[in-house]
């Protein structure tokens, strides 16, 4: 990954759901103890993101805010630090992943966009993707990139890659995704695949693979504009 980021320079990196050790939910009942300890493990990890040379860095980590355990999407620069941009409202429940017995929901859940240096940005974290209405609202919000850190398994990508264009389509923005890849907990087979979807017709632009493991490209912002002048973006909610 270093190599890639030193030759293509992207303005914003994305990595996938809690890069930085393992899936904590695999086991259904996990201690504080060893909550803490990923959360130590992905700060241990900070020294070398904040080297690497890209503009923004979005990463999702466990915390503890209070007494509730949260996945927490950040956005990271060398002028402004890290910045906590919104914490995983849906979990699912199911072997391997025990997130609702894992986490807990932030309150109030929110789900705010957040405006980088000359184009806006919406988070929704994994599962988050398929509550469509979020990609909507954020497209009525403005967004120009819809970013989706994720751990999904093997079996799922084709599910996961139409879900990502339709997100395109639905948000009027181009939607990125960054994925787990490799072996899991008990053999399991994480899905690699992370994509980057067009708005208007969420034609996917770029794939990542196991033999092109990161993908860049240059996108043009003003796409993303335009395409909420288009159907479906202009059609009015009406607050429903």
């Amino acid at each position: 990954m270093q190599k890639h980021i030193a030759i293509e320079r992207p303005r914003l990196l994305l990595l996938p759901e809690m890069p930085f050790d393992r899936w904590l939910a695999a086991d259904r009942n996990i201690s504080k103890e060893l909550k803490m300890e990923s959360i130590e493990r992905h700060r241990d990890w900070m020294n070398e993101l904040e080297k690497l040379e890209a503009d923004y860095i979005v990463y999702s980590t466990p915390e503890y805010i209070g007494d509730k355990f949260l996945n927490t999407a950040y956005v990271y620069s060398k002028r402004d630090g890290h910045q906590r941009l919104h914490s995983k409202a849906y979990f699912p429940e199911e072997p391997h992943f025990w997130e609702e017995s894992c986490f807990d929901r932030p309150d109030p859940v929110v789900f705010d966009t957040f405006l980088l240096d000359g184009f806006c940005i919406g988070v929704l974290l994994c599962t988050e993707l398929w509550f469509t209405n979020n990609a909507r609202k954020y497209g009525e919000q403005g967004i120009d990139l819809l970013l989706c850190p994720r751990a999904t398994g093997k079996e799922s990508v084709e599910q996961w890659l139409n879900c990502g264009s339709t997100s395109a389509i639905i948000s009027g923005s181009y939607c990125l995704s960054s994925n787990r890849s490799g072996n899991g907990a008990e053999g399991f087979q994480w899905g690699g695949t992370g994509w980057i979807a067009a708005p208007i017709n969420g034609s996917l632009l770029a794939t990542s693979s196991k033999n092109n493991k990161f993908v860049s490209i240059t996108v043009d912002l003003e796409k993303s504009r335009l395409a909420k002048k288009e159907y479906p973006l202009y059609v009015k909610s009406n607050g429903f």
